[in-house]
């Protein structure tokens, strides 16, 4: 969770307080997870006063939210599901109908389904809604006499469930998601169904917004003493309902997940500075705005690799931005994604250098670190930097050149990868595994005229690099034919911007007065 160790002190002492609450609202409770959740009350509890066109076993999945690809879904993100988002922006090429992506496209792929290795419950949620609204047709996947909830996991389905999860994060759908109060989001639930729609509710656990998590709201009910239920479709519990308790005039509220003690628990309790969120499922539908063409942000995404859909694993950690010295930059909005792998978006003024600091990770654990920063032509993106309890890791990014440095207070790897486009070709260049801190730095980017440069500061290398490039022809590829030695405080100079995609593709390592040629084989 994006919280470093005061995220459990809260949540000790908030379970007392739900606690009372669920008391003197008179609820049944079914069951209680370890000491420090809230009571799981009866979602049949009180008077039934509205309720959406939503059963579980008909319109949810007879399936639970998923994180990493296994032996039951075996797909994630395809190009053409982020050609279905984006458009055919993210193509190369384009024969009959079949997309060669971009290599920025690819890139950003790769971010968006490691993002998902936490759960899929947004695009979970928001599918099980775009069916039951009769938006979508779940046909194939179900013939027209079949309920949802008899749909298994297959690829096809897998991989609708992934488009609609990267929604969220971008224009219209990330524009149109709207705080409410507990009054709000009342009033708004039954006006909606009314007319046969609905949306996505999104909660967070605590006002640090610790995680996300995304659900369907089918039912409000009266648990008297002016107190509320939301009835849910919970995805990480199919074929059952879950409740929320609501106190309108507190306008606070609390979930708890827990189902018995042996499952991981996520308790989320909201109040007037942690609000639930409404997402109407209509532009989510939409054409949404291709992140690397925007010109007028820098759009930012960090997050970790441990956890999975229900929060088993989890790291506490913190994350910021600020400009180089540290400071507040005006106009950075931040969101936490609704999953559990801990991701967070954040959104930067154009062609403004800043800094990312990751620490505050929780004592014996240590954070598996992703940070990708993607501005107008091209991407910069580092993988799998470790950063331990009691460290503290800088990426220093240039977005105007699409370029990053790393540094760290403990020792660690990560790797790298840059790639850039116009209208002609996109081209990328990816290393192996670059040693970072303490007392090194590792700097990547297209911050030469010729291309990419990646520069080791403190600690000699042996890395290895691939190019790929795509355009309107072909794709080619260039690899370094064994490893490349880079001294400390040499660069590596690889002009992909010269490569037609034939032939060797010339690069240099410099380190002082010294010139040594590395060139790498095309294929």
């Amino acid at each position: 969770m994006l919280t470093g160790t005061r995220g459990s002190r809260l949540l000790n002492r908030l379970s007392v307080a739900v606690l009372v609450l669920a008391v003197a609202a008179g609820l049944s409770i079914v069951s209680s997870g370890p000491s420090q959740a809230a009571p799981v009350v009866n979602p049949q509890a009180g008077k039934l006063v509205a309720q959406a066109d939503f059963q579980v076993k008909r319109d949810g999945f007879s399936f639970e939210n998923w994180g990493p690809n296994d032996a039951l879904h075996t797909r994630g993100l395809t190009i053409d599901g982020m050609r279905a988002v984006f458009g055919d922006e993210v193509c190369a090429r384009l024969v009959l109908g079949v997309c060669s992506p971009t290599t920025v496209a690819e890139v950003v792929q790769q971010e968006f389904n490691e993002s998902m290795a936490g759960g899929h419950c947004f695009g979970m949620a928001a599918l099980a809604g775009l069916y039951a609204t009769k938006r979508l047709n779940p046909f194939p996947l179900a013939l027209p006499w079949q309920p949802v909830y008899s749909i298994r996991p297959s690829a096809p389905l897998d991989e609708l469930i992934a488009r609609m999860f990267i929604t969220q994060g971008f224009p219209p759908t990330d524009l149109v998601q709207s705080e409410v109060t507990v009054t709000q989001a009342l009033s708004r639930l039954r006006s909606v169904w009314a007319r046969n729609d609905n949306y996505v509710l999104a909660i967070y656990t605590d006002e640090e917004q610790s995680a996300g998590h995304a659900i369907n709201p089918i039912a409000i009910r009266d648990l008297g003493q002016g107190k509320r239920g939301i009835v849910v479709y919970d995805n990480n519990f199919p074929g059952v309902e879950k409740m929320i308790v609501a106190d309108p005039a507190a306008d606070s509220w609390y979930y708890s997940t827990a189902t018995n003690p042996s499952e991981p628990t996520l308790l989320f309790q909201g109040s007037p500075a942690n609000k639930m969120m409404l997402v109407p499922l209509a532009p989510i539908l939409a054409r949404h705005q291709d992140p690397d063409l925007r010109d007028d942000e820098t759009v930012v995404i960090v997050s970790d690799t441990n956890g999975g859909a229900r929060g088993a694993g989890d790291v506490d950690w913190d994350v910021r931005v600020t400009d180089p010295a540290g400071r507040a930059i005006p106009g950075v909005d931040r969101k936490i994604l609704f999953n559990n792998d801990n991701t967070a978006t954040f959104t930067v003024p154009a062609n403004r250098a800043f800094r990312i600091i990751v620490d505050g990770v929780e004592a014996g654990r240590s954070a598996d670190i992703d940070a990708t920063v993607l501005s107008a032509g091209g991407v910069v993106a580092m993988g799998d930097l470790e950063v331990p309890a009691g460290a503290v890791a800088v990426v220093d990014a240039d977005p105007a050149r699409h370029g990053m440095r790393v540094t760290s207070s403990a020792a660690s790897t990560a790797e790298f990868e840059v790639a850039t486009e116009n209208s002609l070709r996109s081209l990328s260049t990816e290393t192996t595994q670059l040693a970072i801190g303490p007392n090194s730095a590792v700097s990547v980017g297209a911050t030469s005229p010729a291309g990419v440069t990646i520069r080791s500061e403190g600690r000699a290398q042996r890395l290895r690099l691939e190019v790929e490039r795509s355009d309107t022809f072909t794709d080619r590829i260039a690899v370094s034919p064994g490893p490349i030695s880079l001294p400390a405080g040499a660069t590596i100079t690889v002009p992909v911007n010269l490569w037609t995609g034939f032939g060797p593709l010339p690069a240099t390592v410099r380190s002082g007065p010294a010139i040594t040629a590395v060139p790498l084989s095309a294929r």
